[in-house]
């Protein structure tokens, strides 16, 4: 009797040992998946998301930029004391006022990307895998060789 249940328990642990692999497996790859390809066709902002940073987002930024900058003032005595007024004008003046300027629904990364594609004619942009790309400023010497 004793034989069978430590086979029993060898097997329960061999069964635990062998899901858990699998699911480690399994969760590792995932990551991978998710950044294989981008669908060009379906990035950037919906409808709904645009409606709602209109209707929602930018009133609050605003509000949060007027707040801020209105702390900032009053706060500005005391960081000129402590020597951190640049850090205090940067989080409550500058970056509450940067984010108004954030494209109609789009995520941050969405309105770097979308920023990034402005075009400058110092910048040779060479696509070699879509999205991927290689960019070269002219202002710099390059020297190309085939």
């Amino acid at each position: 009797m004793t034989v069978k249940a430590r086979t029993q328990r060898t097997v329960k642990q061999s069964l635990f040992t062998v899901g858990a692999t699998l699911g480690l497996m399994v969760a590792s790859m995932q990551p991978t998946f998710a950044a294989i390809e981008i669908d060009e066709t379906d990035f950037g902002p919906s409808y709904e998301t645009m409606v709602v940073d209109t209707v929602v987002g930018k009133p609050l930024q605003l509000v949060n930029a007027v707040a801020g900058t209105a702390v900032y003032l009053v706060s500005l005595p005391f960081s000129l004391i402590g020597g951190n007024a640049d850090q205090a004008q940067q989080k409550l003046f500058v970056e509450p006022w940067d984010a108004m300027g954030r494209c109609l629904g789009c995520t941050v990364a969405e309105d770097n990307y979308y920023k990034s594609q402005v075009v400058d004619n110092n910048i040779v942009r060479i696509v070699v895998d879509q999205p991927s790309e290689i960019l070269i400023n002219t202002n710099d010497y390059v020297v190309v060789t085939p």
